[in-house]
């Protein structure tokens, strides 16, 4: 069996870097591809023409954008030849060169939809050589490059009081030396990809107190005294969760706040460096999300005023 390199060597680099045949990216993200060519034959290669075709997740043609190739929105493919890039007329035995073009990837809403999306990149190459024997060749040769999209996984945190499923004891505004409870409520979502080893971990301040109870009981939950941390082992997270009307993921806490004279007039923390972390499945990434510490502030707690945030004396 002989086996020979391709006569036109090209290599496809996304966001300029280079990769092994697939990459990631990110919804609604701006990505620009550039094929790498390098001529391998001894001889000089003329009327070159490099076509990249775009399959799979449908892209808006009107994002596309190059100054040396033309897009053919009749097939979804880039097109380039001597007549957009000059060098592709005549490329010298060893000659390299580079064209590129972008395009915007869809929105959450457009991929949300779909399970495992993913978007490849064929290209195609043709020239033409003069054969030792003197005679005229035309010659072919392809590489392929797929894009999977990274999984949208997000988190928000909600302190609650008037709609405490626990039931809140203690004063609003809060009072210097007295205990007011609070729940905190963590909510996932997750758009496109299946999450695998999701947890969540998050540290309550000194003065905040783990009251030891939380819903659904069968969540696994666990709190660490030892730095004060409260870890969510929430495990797999399926696509769709939480979004287009789906139910979120939740976990809720009791914790009991107990303010310091130092602290009246300010509006502390409940909870502090909340973050989710797991492994994208498709990709096969890591993906990190962190959300805001949790303060008196519960503005998004129903009937909750924001006069009832500040520590009192």
């Amino acid at each position: 069996v002989s086996v020979s390199r391709p006569f036109l060597d090209m290599q496809v680099l996304v966001n300029r870097e280079e990769t092994s045949g697939s990459t990631v990216i990110a919804p609604g993200e701006t990505v620009t591809v550039s094929v790498a060519y390098q001529n391998n034959l001894p001889t000089a290669i003329t009327d070159a023409v490099i076509v990249a075709r775009l399959s799979g997740v449908a892209i808006d043609g009107t994002t596309v954008r190059s100054t040396d190739g033309f897009y053919r929105s009749a097939d979804n493919a880039m097109y380039w030849d001597k007549s957009t890039a000059e060098p592709l007329a005549n490329i010298v035995a060893g000659g390299k060169g580079t064209v590129t073009f972008s395009f915007q990837v869809p929105n959450d809403e457009t991929i949300q939809a779909l399970r495992d999306p993913r978007l490849a990149i064929t290209v195609h190459a043709a020239g033409k050589r003069v054969s030792e024997s003197g005679v005229p060749e035309s010659m072919q040769s392809s590489v392929l490059q797929t894009l999977r999209f990274a999984s949208e996984l997000e988190v928000q945190v909600q302190g609650l009081y008037y709609s405490n499923p626990f039931g809140s004891t203690g004063p609003l505004p809060p009072k210097a030396g007295t205990e007011t409870t609070y729940a905190i409520v963590f909510s996932v979502t997750n758009t496109t990809n299946k999450i695998k080893n999701a947890t969540l971990r998050a540290v309550l301040p000194p003065y905040v107190r783990w009251v030891g109870i939380y819903s659904p009981s069968n969540e696994k939950l666990v709190f660490n005294p030892n730095d004060s941390s409260m870890t969510w082992q929430i495990g797999d997270i399926e696509p769709g969760v939480g979004v287009n009307g789906a139910i979120p993921r939740q976990a809720a806490i009791a914790v009991g706040f107990t303010p310091s004279t130092s602290q009246v007039g300010q509006q502390p923390p409940l909870i502090r460096s909340v973050t989710l972390t797991g492994i994208d499945v498709a990709t096969n990434a890591p993906v990190s999300k962190t959300a805001a510490d949790v303060t008196t502030n519960i503005s998004g707690d129903p009937g909750f005023n924001v006069g009832n945030a500040t520590v009192v004396k």
